[in-house]
């Protein structure tokens, strides 16, 4: 079967998760053809009810209510080489009773006012490089994570964490025929590289993966989870805060909390015509500690792939290039906190 945007819009289901984590199988283990891309448009809603702290207790601190428009473009240089580079434009507000203030000082920072604070967040670049195909496709990625700008990290309503990251890892994806041949697996696992700030550097692990199915060429359906976990940092005590860190720590505690979460989500997505899906998605985190849970993450968007002069054509099989969301759903907001 010869390639065409349109079969590979009707593989290419898209369901988004936009970052918290930055991440959540945006860089996957299936490849456009040379000189194909796509443009994904997408808007996020995400309410954080509650802090954990180190034994995964809940702590009701007020409510961190963010918002976020994201814009990324994938592009695929060759068969085997793809980038993608995107930012998100985030405004996020805190209610509560018990904003942060700096230690000695009962005055709140200014962003816990209660009032919306927006701005661009952090600038995501990956690479990836397709070595093995079928049936198994197997394809290492490098992303790096980068400030967009000078932006306030200490505060409920932070949009960020201000906080370079670089990641290495590798994505795994398979069709399930013939056993299922409208569905496919993918996974993927990363090791992130964490800036340094007052001497600690909170190196964490990514994992995530994902299962979808093609109900029929329009809709797609697809489930998705992710577990993260920071090898190094400090613990949360909130006995009150802040309880077991020094003075010094207090104002980064969000860049050096030793967290870990795990997320689970789900949604669909609609093939409008050859060139353009839409999607929705719901998701949710079970438990974490040492930082913040979701409540509930929603995401809506829109895509649309696009060829250039270098775009080739391909063949298909059932081992071969096959589907692959752009975008995953598990709850990984921009508002990375």
């Amino acid at each position: 079967m010869a390639f065409s945007i349109r079969s590979f819009r009707r593989l290419a289901g898209v369901v988004i998760v936009v970052v918290l984590t930055r991440s959540s199988l945006k860089s996957q283990a299936w490849l456009l053809p040379q000189g194909g891309g796509v443009v994904t448009f997408s808007y996020q809603n995400a309410l954080v009810r509650d802090h954990v702290d180190r034994n995964g207790a809940r702590w009701d601190f007020g409510r961190q209510r963010s918002h976020a428009v994201t814009v990324e473009s994938d592009y695929s240089l060759t068969d085997r080489l793809a980038i993608r580079i995107g930012m998100p434009y985030v405004w996020s507000r805190y209610s509560g009773s018990f904003p942060h203030t700096q230690l000695g000082d009962e005055t709140p920072v200014p962003i816990d006012d209660g009032s919306y604070h927006s701005t661009f967040q952090d600038v995501s670049l990956d690479v990836r490089y397709n070595l093995k195909s079928r049936p198994l496709m197997l394809t290492p990625f490098f992303r790096a994570g980068i400030p967009s700008q000078s932006y306030a990290y200490f505060g409920h309503a932070a949009v960020g964490r201000d906080q370079r990251e670089y990641h290495i890892g590798l994505n795994a994806g398979r069709r399930l025929d013939p056993i299922l041949p409208n569905a496919y697996v993918q996974g993927r696992y990363s090791y992130a590289f964490v800036e340094r700030v007052v001497g600690i550097a909170p190196n964490r692990s990514n994992t995530e993966f994902q299962i979808g199915y093609f109900l029929n060429p329009r809709w797609t359906v697809l489930g998705s989870g992710q577990w993260l976990h920071a090898h190094s940092g400090i613990e949360a005590h909130f006995d009150p805060p802040p309880d077991g860190m020094t003075p010094e720590q207090w104002p980064h505690h969000d860049q050096i909390a030793k967290s870990s979460r795990f997320d689970f989500g789900g949604g669909v997505s609609f093939t409008l015509n050859s060139s353009t899906d839409v999607f929705v998605n719901l998701g949710h985190s079970f438990n974490g500690t040492n930082g913040h849970i979701n409540a509930y993450v929603l995401s809506v968007g829109i895509t649309r792939t696009f060829g250039t002069r270098f775009a080739t054509k391909k063949t298909m099989t059932k081992d071969g290039p096959g589907p692959a969301p752009e975008t995953a759903f598990v709850c990984t907001c921009a508002k990375t906190k």
